[in-house]
């Protein structure tokens, strides 16, 4: 995985009981993800805190000295996230357009100081499925095709992904709660890049379909309410983990 938990701790999630702030108490509803500690292959840790207006995402800020996210929203919608520096510096700025139905339509991704930028189009078709045609250029355009996926669903949860661009990959989830469950717009937001994030429940594993082979596990422990307090994820030989605290 990923986006949530390389970048900033979080990520899709797997099983039992472990140590952390216990919500178990509270309405499932209510549980909202209040830090992570990633644990890398080398020892170095990383704390990310998560900041909420209700259960509106405010900003993920970690301690690494690198980027923090900052969230805005328009009514229920998550339509910007800015990617900043401690100093303030604006490195990233993703924002998102979505159809009459509430639906991801646009992901457009400009990178200021690169003078990059990337645009995503999505179409949801008739079997369940959305298709993403992706497009490059400078950080004001992007008109230059570059290339399609196509993202599979079972029960609301990223099952495969195929791409004219990247390996094709399947996931397999647990029947547990996701950590960003309760946060207004996430589920959106889900399958933006070509890669999945767990919706509701969390993602397990990883498989490379062109080779067969698992690409990553995630093992987890849960709490008394079923979310994730520690994930245990083995890629490429390499091993991190993440506590989760609510």
């Amino acid at each position: 995985m990923k986006k949530f938990l390389l970048l900033f701790g979080v990520l899709t999630m797997s099983l039992t009981s472990c140590s952390s702030d216990d919500s178990s108490s509270e309405s499932t509803d209510t549980v909202l993800l209040k830090k992570t500690i990633l644990t890398d292959s080398d020892g170095e840790k990383i704390t990310t805190t998560y900041t909420y207006n209700g259960n509106k995402i405010v900003s993920m800020v970690d301690d690494s000295g690198d980027v923090g996210l900052y969230y805005t929203y328009t009514d229920d919608l998550i339509t910007k996230i800015e990617f900043k520096l401690p100093n303030g510096t604006l490195e990233q700025v993703n924002t998102y357009t979505y159809d009459a139905n509430k639906k991801l339509s646009v992901f457009v991704r400009s990178e200021p100081t690169d003078k990059l930028g990337s645009k995503t189009v999505y179409t949801y078709n008739s079997d369940g499925s959305v298709s993403a045609k992706n497009y490059i250029g400078d950080d004001k355009t992007q008109t230059s095709f570059n290339g399609e996926s196509k993202v599979f669903f079972t029960n609301g949860e990223i099952v495969k992904i195929t791409s004219d661009y990247s390996p094709d990959k399947s996931f397999t989830h647990d029947d547990k709660f996701n950590p960003m469950k309760n946060v207004l717009g996430m589920d959106k937001l889900a399958f933006e890049d070509s890669d999945a994030d767990g919706v509701v429940h969390n993602i397990v594993s990883e498989k490379d379909l062109g080779s067969d082979e698992i690409m990553a596990t995630y093992v987890f422990t849960y709490n008394a309410a079923n979310y994730p307090t520690k994930c245990v994820e083995s890629e490429e030989g390499e091993i991190a983990t993440t506590e989760f605290f609510y």
